[in-house]
């Protein structure tokens, strides 16, 4: 967006859990009516703590093997040690591949205090943590019938404390978005505790009716004239929710919402495994993903070979 014309960012707000569920059903009325009306819910201790913590063990031993450091600042970073977590000084990142399976995007990407490790995404501990959990995967398909079969996650994502003079709470701070490729159910679980402003991730409670009408089909990204607009109408008019949460809590949100990294100004770090549900129907391959500028291999959402147009029911293809 031009500068000139970029709306107003509103300070997020804590998002205080409801628990909606009825006991017996995977999702209640009251369940689907919450998502369908604000494009998310919270399914509290839907997973093991003990897979989070697995993973979260797993994603250390990854990070120190593989993410260079700063060898002239004398820094290092230790699991052990919180003072280290701090203001992170991370070496040169590795650039993309211009070809290959990896084109498009850094393995692991990390910059200043936020780091994502992609290329565990397709890792057993991650894949049986979230979308191929049977428990996550029940409610997946609850939402939209059956789904394509999960051959990745987009990998774990943690945003490190900053130095104390940079822990501003400010709506600045947001990066409000949508995602490209094919978007229809997404979820995410976090690998420990997360409390108030400590990074959690940042949603804009039905901005998903807004930007579903803003595509030209209901789950593949086709942008119409009025995107830009309706994304300066859902960041100047919706308050922002932060969403924390417990480990082994899970997130599902509609496709089309508009999301964001939270406000970080906590000692903790925030770790955070993100993911990718879609129906089963026949997908393009990656060539067909290439020549149409959608080629993201991190992800596991494949444009359908054919899409529902946009229309009046934005849940006609769902199973709810």
């Amino acid at each position: 967006m031009n500068d000139s014309v970029k709306p107003k960012k509103m300070l997020s707000k804590i998002y205080e859990f409801e628990d909606l569920s009825v006991s017996g059903e995977l999702l209640s009325e009251a369940e689907i009516a919450f998502f369908k009306e604000n494009g998310f819910l919270v399914k509290k201790q839907l997973v093991k703590a003990s897979l989070a913590r697995e993973a979260l063990q797993h994603t250390w031993e990854c990070v120190l093997e593989r993410i260079p450091v700063d060898s002239d600042s004398g820094w290092r970073l230790k699991p052990e040690d919180p003072a280290t977590w701090v203001g992170p000084r991370w070496g040169p990142m590795s650039p993309a591949d211009k070809s290959g399976f990896f084109e498009g995007r850094q393995r692991i990407f990390h910059m200043r205090s936020a780091i994502k490790v992609h290329d565990i995404g397709d890792a057993d501990f991650v894949l049986d943590l979230l979308p191929n959990n049977p428990a996550v995967r029940e409610v997946g398909e609850r939402f939209l019938g059956s789904l394509k079969s999960s051959e990745r996650t987009r990998g774990v994502y943690a945003l490190f404390p900053l130095p104390e003079e940079h822990r501003l709470v400010s709506a600045d701070r947001l990066g409000p978005h949508t995602d490209r490729v094919c978007q229809q159910l997404n979820l995410c679980t976090y690998l420990e505790d997360v409390g108030p402003r400590s990074g959690g991730f940042t949603i804009y409670p039905g901005s998903h009716k807004l930007m579903y009408k803003a595509h030209d089909y209901a789950a593949n990204w086709s942008p119409n004239e009025s995107f830009e607009d309706a994304t300066r109408e859902v960041v100047s008019t919706i308050q922002p929710v932060e969403l924390v949460a417990d480990v082994g809590d899970v997130i599902f949100w509609h496709g089309r919402l508009v999301h964001t990294a939270g406000i970080h100004a906590s000692d903790e770090i925030r770790w955070a495994v993100f993911g990718d549900y879609t129906e089963d129907r026949p997908i393009h391959d990656d060539d067909e993903h290439r020549a149409l500028g959608q080629y993201e291999w991190f992800k596991d959402a494949k444009l359908f070979v054919e899409d529902s147009r946009t229309s009046n029911d934005m849940w006609e293809d769902w199973n709810i």
